[in-house]
């Protein structure tokens, strides 16, 4: 492996290459709260990646991964991007780090076919502030928005807090320039188009791989204008069922919010001081008029299944405090405790037993102290359903909540993940939810990545 990273250094640069102690403690973990939890309260220090590599451009990460595929050991690769995954996708470890955030450039913004050409390292909140600037937006806002670098959120295939109205980072991607494990650089399409009927659109397989197929380096994404009217509140209800209800005639009628998240009683009571179920609701669009109808139709729907509006200050104090993700764990860790979230999806007819069923579960592990839990991401046939739990910091209490969790999501007929992915943290589930499928994977990734070289690191993905 020094052989691999002396060669590395000679055709990069020592400055494109880092092997210092210090940097390498950085690259340690990433948000998953398993690592943060032992270095944060455990004091552990964790083990360190081989060596960083930091590429200005694209034939900086062609170059690196040619020469780790010509040695004759599999050397493993890890993409970081903004290192917001809360699974470990981007935890390195015994490996070498790809850090993307050079590769950070907006190449061109296109108000005429609405389309954005960035590079994959960029982050998120730079491009929505530039996009913003000139009247436009992606309208993809996922809690990690001060975090979060493109190529990170197509890789993990992210949803955002918009997405009822919008779609998930799937329905924006157009095109993806991509490197692959053994340095060729392609794009996946020689053109952009809206749509295209001309055999599987590979862009799927990149979106949600977590750079085990390749590495994403530049990314074609559809924009919007900024809307001009936006219209929100809060209702009260006086069970979470009747407010899930609520939710699904709204989809089923397409009177479709930009945000609707659905809190139980008990993460209503933590984050608003509410003891009830609350849903915090917003319409948008560019005529007042039309976002008014909607409101109008919204309100009597809701107050058909029970909803009582209770105005604005909620909707208000979600806005304000919605990326404190820092803010949030310094919270907890003063109480002694410790906390992960778990979301899933499910469809209308399974999201309140999988709910019931999940509290009751996680309750009895022993060291949890509370579950809660919220409705977000809507869909006309399910929605996801976002699981916050609480407990007394233990790593046998930690993974025996996981374990758990998912056996009671695939039990109840929910996905194991919505959209934080799997990582090293669900790998060992995933076989569960895609049965055989998982052998078409498998073999994708043969073909692509022979050596097992990117991101398949202690067994994500294949723990076998």
């Amino acid at each position: 492996m020094r052989d691999v990273i002396s060669k590395l250094i000679n055709a990069l640069g020592p400055g494109k290459v880092i092997t210092s102690t210090d940097v390498l403690r950085k690259y340690s973990r990433d948000f998953w709260p398993l690592l943060m939890m032992r270095e944060q309260v455990f004091n552990e220090e964790l083990p360190r990646p081989l060596a960083v590599i930091i590429p200005s451009n694209v034939d900086d990460v062609s170059t690196a991964l040619r020469i780790i595929n010509e040695g004759n050991d599999a050397v493993p690769v890890v993409i970081y991007g903004g290192g917001s995954s809360v699974t470990g996708a981007s935890y390195g470890a015994g490996s070498i780090i790809i850090d993307m955030s050079r590769l950070n450039r907006i190449i061109s913004i296109d108000t005429r076919d609405l389309l954005i050409t960035v590079e994959a390292g960029a982050r998120l909140r730079d491009v929505e502030d530039k996009l913003n600037e000139a009247g436009y937006s992606l309208r993809h806002i996922p809690q990690s928005f001060n975090y979060a670098t493109i190529g990170g959120l197509i890789a993990t295939m992210s949803s955002g807090q918009y997405s009822t109205l919008y779609g998930n980072v799937e329905d924006i991607v157009i095109n993806l320039e991509v490197v692959l494990p053994n340095g060729e650089v392609t794009w996946l399409r020689s053109n952009n188009v809206p749509r295209a009927s001309t055999g599987p659109s590979l862009k799927y397989l990149f979106i949600g791989s977590e750079g085990m197929l390749g590495v994403i380096t530049k990314a074609v994404l559809r924009i919007v204008p900024l809307p001009t009217s936006i219209i929100y509140g809060t209702y009260e209800f006086s069970s979470f069922e009747q407010g899930i209800e609520a939710l699904r005639e709204l989809m089923v009628k397409r009177v479709t919010p930009a945000v609707a998240r659905l809190y139980d009683g008990n993460e209503s009571a933590l984050r608003f001081g509410v003891n009830k179920p609350l849903l915090i609701i917003s319409f948008e669009g560019y005529y007042d008029d039309l976002v008014q109808v909607l409101w109008r139709r919204a309100d009597e729907i809701i107050k058909g299944y029970g909803g009582e509006y209770v105005g604005s200050k909620y909707f208000e104090d979600w806005l304000r405090t919605r990326f404190n993700v820092e803010e949030e764990i310094e919270a907890v860790k003063k109480y002694g405790l410790w906390f992960d979230t778990i979301e899933v999806s499910a469809t209308w007819s399974r999201i309140n037993q999988l709910y019931r069923d999940f509290r009751e579960t996680l309750l009895r592990v022993d060291g949890v102290v509370g579950v809660m839990a919220h409705v977000s991401h809507l869909y006309i046939n399910g929605a996801c359903i976002y699981f916050t739990v609480l407990f007394k910091p233990n790593v046998n209490t930690y993974w025996e909540l996981w374990s758990r969790a998912m056996e009671t999501a695939l039990r109840d007929g929910g996905s194991i993940s919505h959209h934080h992915g799997i990582g090293i943290l669900r790998s060992r589930w995933l076989r569960h939810e895609l049965g055989n499928a998982l052998s078409i994977l498998r073999a994708v990734k043969t073909a692509l990545d022979s050596k097992g070289v990117l991101n398949t690191k202690s067994g994500m993905f294949f723990p076998d």
